[in-house]
This record gives structure tokens, C-alpha cells and sequence, in this order.
């Protein structure tokens, strides 16, 4: 996708190290099956997983979706942004040396209205995970219904950036406006709406 490298060092390779880590926490202590009073639950892997990203974190939303789908014994079909198809083939790489078994990990380059919707409709996909724009998850939420697949979506939005009465004005301007353009204005988390108390507009 191209970004600035310290921010690829701070944003997608220290965000992908710290998920791997805490998958891999997780997963040491996680107790799949568990009783509650005399009832045995018993957490199992749903199936396949089919998983769309987006361009504008390709290695750290590939990592979010893949790691703990894996690690519960999910096969997983990925389908990344058309955008940014190096990181993923790469990533795609890196498990095949790592001897993740063939057939565990499965990536597929293509667009998202022909992909990822043939993707959401398979009968043969058990879940599927988009992380994108509103108008294309609330496709991937229709092209799943048809199989009563379970969808788990992260939809593109703004995050308000609320300022109280009390604030240090200058520095908190000064850091909302980095924060809403950092990855190039590029994030979900990007704090683009700024409320500020009436009083304090001018």
C-alpha cells in the first residue's frame, strides 16, 4: 500500500507482533471445554472461515482474522483488498515455511464484489469476517443469509474526538488532527469528528 516506514514499524509490524502474542497468550490458558454447575460447554472450531481485509492495514487486519481463526483449528480462506495483494502473498508465504498444514490456510486474490461474494454465498463457508466499508458489509450480511452463516463484520466509520470544557485547547487540536490523518486519513479509528464545547468554537 506504501506508507511512511516508521509508521509501518509502530502501526502494522508492532500491532501484528503484539496480536500474535496475545493469541498465542490466550490460547495457552484457554479452556475449550469447561463445566458450568453439571453441564459440560465445549467450544469447538466453526468451520471454515472466509476473511476479507482491507488495504489499509494489510498485514495487521490479515493477522487479527487469520491468527485466532487458526489457533482454534479453523480452516481459513482469505480474501484481501485487490489494493494491496503483495503483503498477503507474502503472509501466504510465511505460513507455507512455517509448515502450516496445506489446505489449513488458504489465500484467494481477486475483487470484492466477485470474490468476496461468492465467498459470503459458498455453502461450503461456515463464517465469514469483512472488515470494509457499510455498503459492502451490508452485502456480504445479504450474499451470507441464504446459508444462515455467521457473519462478524468491522465497518468503516469516523470516532468522535470529545473535547471538554476543562482542555488544553492547542495541544488537544493539535493531536486530534494527527490522529484523524495518521495512515493518511485512512483508518476506522480515525478521530475526524471533533466536538468541542459551544463556548470553546472560536
Amino acid at each position: 500500500m506504501g506508507a511512511p516506514i516508521r509508521f509501518v514499524r509502530e502501526a502494522q509490524i508492532a500491532g501484528s507482533s503484539a496480536h500474535i502474542a496475545d493469541t498465542v497468550r490466550i490460547l495457552e490458558r484457554y479452556e475449550f471445554e469447561r463445566l458450568a454447575g453439571r453441564t459440560l460447554l465445549a467450544f469447538e472450531p466453526v468451520g471454515v472461515c472466509a476473511l476479507i481485509t482491507p488495504w489499509n492495514f494489510p498485514v495487521l487486519q490479515i493477522i487479527t482474522k487469520v491468527m485466532p481463526a487458526l489457533a482454534t483449528g479453523c480452516t481459513v480462506v482469505l480474501e484481501p483488498s485487490e489494493y494491496a495483494p503483495i503483503s498477503p502473498m507474502l503472509f501466504a508465504e510465511v505460513l507455507h515455511d512455517a509448515g502450516v498444514p496445506p489446505g489449513a490456510f488458504n489465500l484467494i486474490n481477486g475483487d470484492g464484489p466477485t470474490v468476496g461474494e461468492a465467498m459470503a454465498r459458498h455453502p461450503d463457508v461456515d463464517m465469514v469476517s469483512f472488515t470494509g466499508s457499510a455498503r459492502a458489509g451490508v452485502q456480504v450480511a445479504k450474499n451470507a443469509a441464504d446459508t444462515v452463516k455467521r457473519v462478524h463484520q468491522e465497518l468503516g466509520g469516523n470516532s468522535a474526538n470529545i473535547l471538554m470544557t476543562d482542555v488544553d485547547l492547542e495541544p488537544a487540536v493539535t493531536r486530534g488532527v494527527l490522529g484523524a490523518y495518521r495512515n493518511a486519513g485512512q483508518s476506522c479509528t480515525a478521530p475526524t469528528r471533533m466536538l468541542v464545547p459551544r463556548q470553546l468554537h472560536e
